[in-house]
């Protein structure tokens, strides 16, 4: 079992932690709603991260108390649940946190390749009609282009 002051001493610093990344996640849905967007605070990873650590922080604090029996007893039958219940709850807040991360960079990524899309122009190339003559030398061209790089391969393999 760990020593009670050290599982206080992390109790404290994930409630630091957690305070830290509300108020964090707070600035930016201010600054985000000063640039006009509206954002939803459940949407903000930051804020969620930010519970998450103060629930584990309870949690952890709620185990500690009713391993040295910090509390009478008669109490356990109101701190055991409500214990189970935090870390349950703290748990699925971690899924949804990750879950969110997932989608937000896929999101971007769809965007930035959306992006480039649009820099580059179409990705569709227009056949043009051309004359035998033109599909004769077109095919010409080729033929040498690939005798070239098949006699390079050769020469990069020594059998030249």
């Amino acid at each position: 079992m760990f020593d009670p002051r050290l599982v206080i001493l992390i109790g404290v610093i994930f409630i630091g932690l957690g305070i830290f990344n509300i108020v964090m996640g707070r600035r930016r849905l201010l600054q985000a709603r000063a640039q006009g967007q509206t954002i939803a605070w459940y949407k903000q990873i930051a804020i969620l991260t930010g519970i998450e650590y103060i629930l584990l922080s309870v949690a952890f604090l709620l185990s500690i108390s009713v391993s040295y029996g910090w509390f009478p007893a008669n109490l356990n039958a109101l701190i055991i649940p409500t214990y189970l219940v935090i870390l349950l709850t703290s748990g699925v807040l971690a899924a949804y946190v990750v879950y969110q991360g997932i989608t937000t960079s896929r999101k971007a990524r769809k965007n930035r390749e959306a992006q480039t899309a649009r820099a580059t122009g179409p990705a569709t190339i227009e056949k043009v009609a051309m004359t035998p003559e033109q599909q004769a030398e077109q095919a010409r061209k080729r033929r040498e282009r690939r005798k070239k790089a098949a006699e390079a391969r050769r020469r990069r393999a020594g059998k030249a």
